[in-house]
């Protein structure tokens, strides 16, 4: 058959071999000046031959598809999406971050659509299939190359991750013949499979929700969908696309619909955070820090980022060797038994600033400063856990303590480090505050384990756990970005 191709202005091509031209009545072929046809055999048809039609009853069922985070993950890479418990009442939140009650069914992120914009916040061609607007995941990984192709490329992703895929329902889903397509236009995104055939996914159970009031049947595929990326670089931040595809044998005219989307965030810039241990060692006390956090820092949370978090040095500053004379030595040792968080780690700070073997030149929360610095202690402060420094602009400083209450707990570890990375609480309120969610409800690295209770005498009590602790290993897509942004970051190495 021939093909008819628009070339601009009053011009259409015709190319190829046989042209069919079909019409139920009165066809005209008309021109002011001169009428040219070129092509191996022209047929025009009016009543003598109807056009083939798609078969009526072959048709492309809707529904959407959607990347989702398989229920063991734990930090290993970064993929963040937009929850349906953040922008709908799903969970009963117990209290306001103020202590207020609430006692509801209530979205978790306070300004619903602050955060729905931001899910569309550098999306590539978004989508509105069926009329529905489609918010899509965020995908992080590394790249897997050899030193020519990307100087700072990595084996953590070498197999790739593998997502479950979840088919939402708007018509029943049949098995019909329709293929799932995933496709990528960058040649270092490896996706497999690359086709799905929609017998596969009715061959799982048919389960459904309730969001708002309106009950969502869906299906998924565990685990179901690999994706890598080898033999280079992202420049930019790229799409797979998820398409629906029905075809009709008869006249193998198809229908196809894109109905899902995952963006990859890119991975062009791999910059580093050295972190330096500093086991603060005090009269018959000190601290150390547990090996398996060295892998939290490298494997389960700044990677994330695509931030390289490595431990660079690790030392011992003991206060016992401090100049007896010095005037905050002697304030330190009188007071340090005293439960003052705040004093403590001020306090270090200084002494480290004035006699610490891997001092910052500048400060150690000057900007000059390229390294992130944590002091372990063994002394305690109430029921404080851990604590990040603040300069004198009320940024958030280049260093950071763990008292003894939280060394074994890798999540203050991890939290307070992304403090020192500019990361505030999720729950923080104010113009600080990228989104605001309520108190011990997320999943996140910057949440709390325990969920806000009453405020009474100036305490805010608990209402009981966050449902994630144990478990809390992520952080957000807009978090990644404000971490890499971090001052202390180092870029050239």
């Amino acid at each position: 058959m021939g093909k008819e191709s628009y070339i601009g202005g009053d011009y259409i091509e015709t190319t190829g071999g046989d042209v069919k031209n079909y019409a139920n009545e009165i066809y005209n072929s008309s021109s002011l000046n001169q009428f040219v046809q070129n092509a191996g055999r022209v047929i025009s048809h009016n009543v003598n031959e109807s056009p083939p039609l798609i078969n009526p009853n072959i048709k492309l069922k809707r529904f959407i598809v959607h990347f989702r985070r398989p229920s063991d993950y734990d930090g290993k890479y970064g993929f963040d999406w937009l929850r349906e418990e953040y922008i709908f009442p799903i969970k009963m939140v117990t209290n306001d971050n103020n202590g207020t009650p609430i006692n509801a069914a209530t979205p978790l992120c306070k300004n619903v659509n602050k955060l729905k914009q931001e899910y569309l916040t550098g999306v590539k061609n978004s989508i509105v299939p069926y009329g529905i607007k489609y918010y899509p995941a965020w995908l992080s990984i590394f790249a897997h190359t050899t030193t020519k192709e990307f100087a700072h490329g990595s084996r953590m992703h070498t197999s790739g991750i593998s997502l479950d895929l979840q088919f939402d329902e708007i018509d029943s889903i049949v098995s019909d013949g329709t293929e799932i397509i995933l496709e990528s236009k960058n040649k270092h995104l490896k996706i497999s499979p690359g086709k799905i055939p929609i017998s596969e996914v009715l061959a799982t159970k048919k389960t459904s929700r309730n969001i708002n009031g309106k009950n969502i049947n869906f299906y998924k595929l565990n685990k179901k969908v690999t994706i890598k990326c080898e033999g280079g670089a992202l420049n930019q931040d790229e799409e797979i696309k998820v398409f629906a595809k029905l075809k009709d044998n008869n006249t193998g005219i198809e229908e196809k619909q894109e109905v899902g989307k995952l963006m990859v965030y890119k991975n062009n810039v791999i910059p580093k955070a050295e972190i330096v241990v500093v086991n603060v060692i005090t009269p018959g006390n000190s601290a150390q820090l547990k090996d398996d956090f060295q892998y939290l820092f490298k494997n389960q949370s700044f990677n994330q980022a695509l931030i390289r978090a490595e431990i660079s040095i690790d030392t011992k500053f003991d206060i016992n060797l401090l100049p007896l004379e010095d005037a905050d030595v002697i304030n330190f040792k009188q007071k340090m038994s005293g439960n003052d968080s705040e004093f403590i780690k001020n306090t270090l700070g200084v002494l480290y600033d004035r006699y610490g073997k891997f001092k910052a030149v500048g400060g150690i929360n000057g900007n000059q400063n390229k390294k992130t610095y944590l002091f372990l202690t063994s002394l305690t402060a109430g029921n404080v856990l851990g604590s990040c420094s603040i300069d004198s602009n009320r940024n958030w400083g280049n260093f950071y303590i763990v008292y003894n209450a939280g060394l074994k707990d890798g999540h203050t570890i991890m939290h307070e480090c992304g403090h020192s990375l500019s990361l505030p609480h999720v729950f923080q309120e104010g113009a600080r505050a990228k989104h605001t969610f309520y108190h011990g409800y997320t999943d996140n690295y910057m949440d709390y384990t325990w969920q806000a209770g009453v405020f009474r005498n100036g305490t805010l009590f608990s209402s009981g756990a966050n449902a994630h602790k144990g478990k809390m290993y992520s952080f957000f897509k807009w978090q990644w970005d404000i971490m890499r942004g971090d001052r202390s970051l180092t870029h050239n190495y």
